[in-house]
């Protein structure tokens, strides 16, 4: 059994919600958080793109840099990296040995055990600390209150994204509740930064829990076009290497940290800030993998992420036409986010992504413009392989609706 399996093995669901297995965990390989500064990110969406320009900025800034992110795309290896180098095979084996050990000590409530995401946390924890990482990006993986990222000391700064509905049978049913849940990473003695933006009732909650929450004012100036978007903050101007006018928010988000961080310490002078953000990348959000024909993938899988998808379709000009290659699981708001994308594009390839949770193809297909279906497609790379018959050189593809589905099309167009 490799090192990832070993991992995979511990499963989603852990027991109850709680920081109870996380702090024993921790406090079994010695707290190796404890010794660690972090900004903390918390939202529906945002998080990757926002968590990337700061580590970027920080980086650049001549920080030893953690960045911790989930899911992955192609190798789990990218949820781990220093000044952007993932962890390595060697690295990540001795450590999940390290945790394993650990793990093995470890009396826990009846019928409960440490989850994945658990373990993983414990293990960058380690990493960042053995490899004296000057501050960590720390991205939660669900939620925020009893995300196990949460087990760490009040934060330089904790950072909330852009907040929308999703995972809605844990984190609750509105966006108010979701709100509350993931405020839980606001801590006495942290500075605290919200994006703009958000629902009403997602605010009131926020700001209900951190009166002194900081949010960006607007930016100036924009433009959108396939290099990314280009704008003012603050009578500055900066060029972020993302696409889609939803990245203005994440980096005016990720800007405003950068003056809280500067308020506790940090030396980010605006030159190497500018430098930084433009310099920022994140797989898997609007990434362009080949032109002629143009392909972009793009995570978006919640009604969030689609409505980003949607208002970059808009943004953006496109010479030919737009081709959509999806694929979602099951436990999305799938009929939702069908209807978002409805009047996107001139075809559409219904597909399934490699994933147990996946929705089939053809249950998907119901949902979308009959019109426009060009087929169903029990896996990914035979709808890539059909789009790309399909597609002439002025024209665009786009595969969207899961990461797991970005993940194979990444693998597909690499090999």
């Amino acid at each position: 059994m490799t090192v990832i399996d070993r991992i995979h093995a511990h499963g989603r669901f852990s027991g109850k919600p709680g920081l109870h297995r996380i702090r024993a965990l921790c406090a079994a390989l010695g707290n190796p958080q404890k010794g660690l500064k972090f900004v903390h990110l918390a939202g529906t969406n945002g998080k990757g793109s926002t968590a990337a320009m700061l580590a970027a900025v920080l980086q650049q800034a001549g920080y030893r840099t953690g960045l911790f992110t989930s899911p992955f795309l192609v190798t789990f290896h990218e949820r781990i990296q220093i000044n952007g180098q993932m962890v390595s095979d060697a690295d990540l084996q001795r450590l999940a040995d390290r945790v394993e050990q650990a793990e093995r000590t470890l009396t826990l409530p009846a019928g409960e055990c440490i989850g994945e995401f658990e373990f993983v946390t414990a293990l960058g924890f380690l990493y960042f600390a053995e490899q004296g990482c000057d501050i960590v990006v720390l991205e939660t993986g669900l939620g925020g209150s009893f995300d196990a990222t949460n087990v760490i000391d009040p934060p330089e700064v904790a950072v909330l994204t852009s907040i929308s509905l999703d995972h809605t049978a844990v984190l609750g049913r509105t966006t108010g509740e979701i709100a509350r849940t993931k405020a839980g990473i606001f801590k006495p003695g942290s500075a605290a930064v919200c994006a703009s933006g958000q629902p009403e009732d997602a605010m009131t909650v926020i700001r209900s829990v951190r009166p002194d929450v900081q949010v960006p004012g607007p930016a100036e100036s924009i433009r959108y076009d396939w290099t990314g978007v280009h704008f003012c903050w603050q009578g500055k101007p900066y060029d972020v290497p993302l696409i889609g006018p939803h990245q203005v928010q994440n980096a005016c988000t990720a800007l405003q940290a950068i003056d809280a961080l500067r308020s506790r310490g940090w030396t980010l002078p605006s030159e190497v800030v500018a430098v930084g953000l433009a310099h920022a990348f994140l797989p898997g959000r609007m990434q362009i993998l080949r032109k002629n024909p143009h392909i972009l993938v793009d995570g978006g899988h919640n009604i969030g992420g689609v409505k980003a998808i949607r208002s970059t379709v808009d943004a953006l000009p496109f010479d030919g036409r737009l081709l959509l290659v999806i694929g979602m699981v099951a436990d999305k708001d799938v009929k939702a986010c069908a209807s978002i994308l409805a009047d996107v594009g001139d075809a559409v390839f219904a597909t399934q992504p490699d994933s147990e949770r996946a929705l089939p193809a053809a249950e998907l297909a119901t949902l979308l413009p009959a019109a426009k279906v060009q087929g169903t497609f029990v896996h990914a790379a035979d709808a890539l392989r059909a789009v790309l018959a399909a597609a002439q050189p002025t024209d665009t593809i786009l595969i969207c609706g899961s990461l797991y589905l970005v993940g194979e099309a990444e693998k597909f167009f690499a090999s």
